[in-house]
């Protein structure tokens, strides 16, 4: 348990709140803005056992009816909260009978919006607080259309589906269909079918999971990027998220770039691409496969790229999930860039057709200045303080699966390094201390032939120490 959760639990009146440990067995009740009635504890003896059971009882006071009532206007968004508030407990001011959170948010309007007639699919399981985070968020972005939002739940949990009628929207449930990684495959794939189904006339959808903030112009940079799906076929998707945009290596809101990694979280999608190529070929149930990661496959993508912004239009919150726990969130989400900027124009979007997007890398690629390779890329030192610069950098790449060094400098850079993603032609793009950085993989990229003579692609090994506790 992290500090701040034993801070706050001991401002509720736990004794022991500092002292558990892992294991351990533990109960309170507390009343709000009340005293603490009643604690326990039980300690792990042994730290591959659990402590005893713990067993608490206490006398809570009971409130009449009559006075838990809250004397709220009769509006529509009113009696919605009313019926939410009469059974379901821990949202905050929303059941608050002097300051209610506000249901209706009445964002601005986007002007010639080319999505406000794009349905938009919520993927979600049963995690309704962070329902109601996103959606609070997803309405509050300029331009988003109630009337197009559907949230699809994985299962019929009584919660989320409430979450969701608080906020006046439509809500499908679905019997879950699989295990682990498949069940949510096949989520995915009766959510996207469903989308279709339910607007058999539109040609694109936006898929956003549950556990996202979008930003304010969300539904703006869709609007001004949708074009390209239908002006260039080598476009896979467009997403909001870009793998590799941390605070310290993403910056110009308004830049966008080509990858061949399929980023998922908060992307759009087109009807004919799903309906014609992906709803047929779909992992059956009983793969134990990840949705995305089979998008990802060469034989699936079909050498198609995605487009994606330099800072993100979404972030990654959630910290519990089938593949995500709290220290994997700390480490690898926590410190992604959102964009907080209500309006901005994305520019060079036709630069981001094939053609013209060679020209563009290309014609960087040659301005750039050369990094000193006698540096190890992990050294504070290695990128120069001149901003608004652009730098270039060779690493070894000897094949197209060859990621061993590129994933050791995303390890100097503090970014994403499990695997690799967000690259174009073995070709990394990000901002460090306000330049632009490249970074080329040898000899594998096309762009390898703009390596000076003169300079060796930088070779990291994986740390030996790492190398044995894998094969132990």
């Amino acid at each position: 348990m992290k500090q701040p959760a034993r801070d706050l639990l001991k401002r509720l009146g736990s004794r022991r709140s500092q002292a558990i440990g892992w294991r351990d067995m533990w109960a309170m009740v507390t009343k709000k803005g009340g005293k603490m009635l009643g604690e326990s504890y039980s300690k792990s003896t042994e730290f591959n056992t659990w402590g005893a059971p713990v067993v608490l009882r206490v006398e809570v006071p009971l409130v009449p009816v009559e006075e838990s009532e809250c004397d709220w206007p009769d509006t529509d968004e009113n009696r919605r909260r009313r019926h939410f508030c009469s059974h379901i407990e821990g949202y905050g001011s929303v059941c608050s009978c002097a300051d209610p959170a506000p249901l209706i948010f009445n964002p601005a309007r986007l002007p010639n919006s080319q999505v406000n007639d794009v349905p938009v699919a919520i993927i979600a399981s049963n995690r309704p607080h962070y329902l109601y985070r996103m959606l609070r968020s997803l309405l509050s972005a300029h331009g988003a259309n109630p009337d197009m939002i559907t949230v699809f739940i994985d299962g019929y949990f009584e919660e989320p589906l409430e979450v969701t009628k608080l906020f006046g929207l439509r809500g499908i449930q679905h019997t879950p269909i699989g295990i682990k990684n498949a069940r949510i495959s096949q989520h995915y794939k009766a959510s996207l079918t469903a989308t279709f189904n339910i607007f058999p006339d539109t040609q694109y959808a936006i898929i956003v999971e549950e556990d996202l903030d979008v930003s304010p112009d969300f539904f703006s940079y869709f609007s001004q990027t949708k074009r390209l799906l239908e002006e260039d076929e080598s476009i896979y998707c467009i997403s909001a998220w870009n793998d590799q945009g941390y605070e310290h290596t993403s910056e110009d809101p308004s830049q966008l770039y080509r990858v061949e990694t399929m980023p998922g979280l908060g992307w759009i999608l087109r009807r004919s691409l799903y309906k014609e190529e992906l709803e047929p070929k779909w992992p059956t149930p009983e793969k134990m496969w990840d949705w995305d990661m089979w998008m990802r496959l060469p034989e699936v993508r079909k050498g198609r790229e995605c487009v994606v912004p330099d800072v993100s239009r979404t972030y990654h919150f959630g910290a519990s999930g089938l593949n995500m726990n709290s220290y994997f969130q700390d480490v690898y989400f926590k410190k992604h860039s959102l964009n907080t900027i209500p309006y901005v124009e994305m520019r060079g979007i036709d630069s981001m057709k094939k053609e013209n997007y060679e020209e563009l890398v290309i014609s960087l690629i040659k301005k750039a200045t050369v990094l000193d390779h006698s540096k190890s890329p992990c050294e504070e030192s290695f990128i120069p303080e001149k901003k608004g610069s652009t730098f270039v950098m060779y690493i070894k790449m000897e094949e197209p699966k060859d990621f061993g060094t590129w994933k050791q400098v995303a390890k100097c850079f503090k970014i994403w390094d499990l695997d690799a993603r967000g690259y174009h032609n073995s070709m990394w793009r990000m901002h460090m201390k306000g330049s632009e950085l490249l970074v080329i993989g040898v000899p594998n990229s096309d762009y390898s032939k703009f390596k000076p003579s003169n300079v060796t692609p930088i070779y990291l090994e994986r740390p030996k120490e790492k190398i044995k506790s894998i094969i132990r």
